[in-house]
Parts: C-alpha cells; structure tokens; sequence
C-alpha cells in the first residue's frame, strides 16, 4: 500500500494523541510492517481510509487495535537484573525501615510496574518481594504489585500468567523456574504464591492515572524513551504525585530525569542508577 508524506505526517500526529508514541520521519517502514495486517483484517483499502475511519467518533476499537498493533511489546524476566539486584539491596531495605523495620498495621508495600506487556517485569518483582519476604519472615499479604499497560492483548497473556520455557530461560536461573513455575500444558504457569502478589489494571500513560494510588515504588523502564519531552514531564510529575517523599522511580538504564523533573534525586544502588523523590518535593505544574 502507498503511503504518502502527508498522510505519514497523520498517522504520527493520531498515533501521539493515542498513546504518546512519537515516530520519527524515518519510521514509515513500521507503519508499513504495524498497520498493514490489522488495514487486511479491518477491510480498510488505503493509509488515507485508515486515517478517516480514526477521526470517526464511533471507532474506538479501532483506535484500540491500533495502538495494540503500533506499540512494542520487548521485555524479559529480570531484564537489566542488576537493577532488580541494586533495588532489593538498597532500596527496599529503606522502604521497610521507614515502617520502623517491620509494616506493623502500616499500609501494605506497594510496588507500581507501567507499561508491563505481557507480564514479565511484575512477576520478576513478585519473585523479589517473595523471596526478600521469606528472608526476613515478613507476612507476604502485605507485599504486592500493580501491573499497568495500555494493550489490553498485553494484559490478557500477562493474567495467564504462561510462558514458553525459551521465555523463562530469557533471565531466570533453572533454579528460579523450579521453585517459581509448574509445568501447565506447553507452558509454565507462575505458581499461586506469586500470581496471588499480583493485580492488572489497564492505563493510559498519556491520561491521568492517579487513580491507581500511591506507591513505595515504580518502575517504568524502557517506557518513557517513546514520548517526547513534554509527555515525559506531564508522566513523571504524575508519578511524583503518587510517591512520598522518599518514593523510589525505577527507569530503563538508558533512560534518566535530566531536564526532566527536579523533583527527585539520582542514587547508586550497587550497579544500577535509581531515582529517589526529594524530602521537600512538591508538585511542579
């Protein structure tokens, strides 16, 4: 199918105002590679029909599906694992001592993973919570993760909580897989102790999520790279709202808050960088 300037110019001003998604003017290959498939399916005849038919206000599942076939869905257990090793070691310790050591009748631990796709990075953290739990004989119930991604697809196979064995061998040890997952037809199922720390809502990054609640931590890795600048801003002051003072912000390791919020300070944990929100943060408009 022909794309031309100016429709390519559309579809990237759509897909932004959809999700956030910025496409550079060198990225018509994938819409290309992305929309074509879901154009067959749909019966849309051209980019130009495509663009049409998303400016009608009745397509919404539309609009869904192409958000589902335009963002990526890259992601592994334990993805970066020195991060995961830095925020058990350093941070979650001083997360439980801002309860005296022990949560008590304080509220539960909540961790916040966005932009989850299928699942990986917030059973990699209940993994973390179980065992760190286990360590020090905490009541597991009061540990547990939100998992937050705009596909709902994404979302589907995540609460399977299945995965191929070449999936789990991306960044678990056979040890971790024994004592974690069963086998469950051809796949390998999370076992009920940590499918049980975990909860799936569906959210928007370029909408407003505080609805979610506050958090001891989120992680958002390898997510804010696809805005631009100013959505970048707009997300982290919302995760500023969301976190107290002494918050942890969790990024991909090629991602950082430079000219991007003040509100929140860089700490080396082992061999990972993460953010921590300032004591004196407030919201900045």
């Amino acid at each position: 199918m022909r794309l031309s300037p100016t429709t390519f110019e559309e579809l990237r001003r759509l897909i932004h105002g959809l999700c956030g998604l910025v496409l550079g003017p060198d990225k018509a290959y994938l819409i290309h590679h992305r929309l074509e498939p879901l154009m067959r399916q749909q019966g849309i005849p051209s980019f130009e029909d495509l663009c049409v038919r998303l400016r009608q206000l009745d397509s919404s599942q539309l609009r869904d599906a192409l958000v589902e076939a335009i963002t990526t869905r890259e992601t592994s257990f334990f993805r970066d694992r020195h991060v995961f090793d830095g925020f058990r070691r350093h941070a979650l310790p001083q997360i439980l001592n801002g309860g005296a050591g022990e949560r008590g009748n304080a509220p539960p631990l909540r961790l916040w993973s966005a932009g989850v796709s299928t699942g990986q990075e917030a059973f990699s953290l209940a993994i973390l919570l179980y065992e760190h739990a286990a360590s020090i004989s905490a009541a597991r119930t009061t540990w547990s993760v939100v998992a937050s991604d705009i596909s709902a697809s994404a979302l589907e196979l995540a609460q399977r909580a299945e995965y191929r064995l070449a999936e789990l061998r991306r960044g678990l040890t056979p040890e971790e897989v024994s004592r974690h997952f069963e086998p469950h037809g051809a796949h390998w199922r999370v076992r009920q102790p940590i499918r049980q720390l975990v909860e799936f809502r569906r959210a928007n990054l370029m909408q407003p999520f505080q609805g979610l609640g506050m958090f001891d931590a989120i992680f958002c890795r390898n997510v804010l790279i696809y805005f631009d600048e100013a959505a970048r801003r707009a997300i982290c002051r919302q995760f500023e709202t969301m976190l107290p003072a002494g918050g942890w912000l969790v990024l991909g390791t090629a991602e950082n808050l430079y000219g991007i919020s003040d509100a929140f300070v860089s700490v080396p944990c082992g061999e990972a960088l993460l953010y921590r929100k300032r004591p004196s943060a407030s919201v900045r408009n």
